[in-house]
C-alpha cells in the first residue's frame, strides 16, 4: 500500500468486508479474490471472520499485506489490535465493545488507520473526538451477512454527513438498488460485503456502486 494513502481516504469509496471463505479454499483462491478487488478499484479491505483461528487470521493477514503492499489498497483487521499488529495490517476496525481508540492508538504502529463502528450520532461524535481516522455508520438497511435488531436508516446517515468531518462509511444492506439513497443522504463512501463478494463479476458491481455514489 502506498504510504500516502493514509493521509486521505479516497472519496467516493467502496470498502469491502471479506471473510475467510476463499482462504480456506487455498492461497490461489484467496489471491485471486484480493487481486480482483484491487483491480476493481477497491481501496479498503477489511478482514473479518468469527470462525477461524487466530493463527489463520495472522496467516491470511500476512498474505493480504503482501498482496496490497505495492498497491493503493489498504487492508484492515476487524476488532483485534493484536492480530492487526501481528499481520502488519494497515489499520484496525473497532466495535463499540472493543478497545478504546486511545488505547489502540498507543499499540498500533504510527500512521496506521483506526476505524470505529457507530450506531448513533452520539457515538459518531465520540469517535471523532477520540481521534478515529474514519467511522462506519449503520446498519442502514437489513443485511444478508449480519443480523441486527435495529436499523439506523438514512436519517442517521444524513445527520452524520452534516456534522461529522472525518471520513464516514455507511454500512449495512447497501446494494445497487439503494446505494443512491446513501448519496442523496450526503455520503459517498460505503462498506459492503455480499453484494460484491457473491457477484459473478465483482469489478462490475464495484464500478456500479461507485457510479451510484457519484450521483
Amino acid at each position: 500500500m502506498d504510504s500516502s494513502y493514509l493521509a486521505a481516504l479516497p472519496c467516493p469509496a467502496v470498502y469491502i468486508l471479506i471473510d475467510g471463505r476463499s482462504w480456506k479454499q487455498g492461497q490461489a483462491a484467496f489471491d485471486n479474490q484480493i487481486n480482483e478487488l484491487i483491480q476493481a478499484g477497491v481501496r479498503l479491505i477489511q478482514f473479518r471472520d468469527k470462525t477461524i483461528s487466530d493463527r489463520a487470521h495472522v496467516a491470511a493477514g500476512q498474505r493480504l499485506s503482501q498482496l496490497t503492499k505495492l498497491t493503493p489498497t489498504a487492508w484492515i483487521m476487524n476488532d483485534r489490535v493484536d492480530l492487526a499488529i501481528a499481520a502488519e495490517a494497515d489499520g484496525v476496525h473497532l466495535g463499540q465493545d472493543d478497545l478504546p481508540i486511545e488505547v489502540a492508538r498507543k499499540m498500533m504502529p504510527q500512521g496506521t488507520l483506526i476505524g470505529v463502528s457507530t450506531h448513533s450520532i452520539q457515538q459518531a461524535r465520540a469517535a471523532e473526538a477520540s481521534g478515529a481516522d474514519y467511522i462506519g455508520v449503520g446498519p442502514v438497511f437489513q443485511s444478508q451477512t449480519k443480523q441486527f435488531s435495529d436499523f439506523v436508516g438514512v436519517d442517521l446517515v444524513s445527520a452524520v454527513a452534516k456534522e461529522i468531518k472525518i471520513p464516514t462509511f455507511a454500512i449495512g444492506g447497501i446494494n445497487l438498488e439503494n446505494v443512491s439513497q446513501i448519496h442523496d443522504a450526503g455520503l459517498n463512501r460505503i462498506a459492503v460485503s455480499g453484494v460484491v463478494n457473491n457477484a459473478e463479476d465483482p469489478a462490475v458491481v464495484v464500478k456500479e456502486l461507485l457510479s451510484g455514489l457519484n450521483g
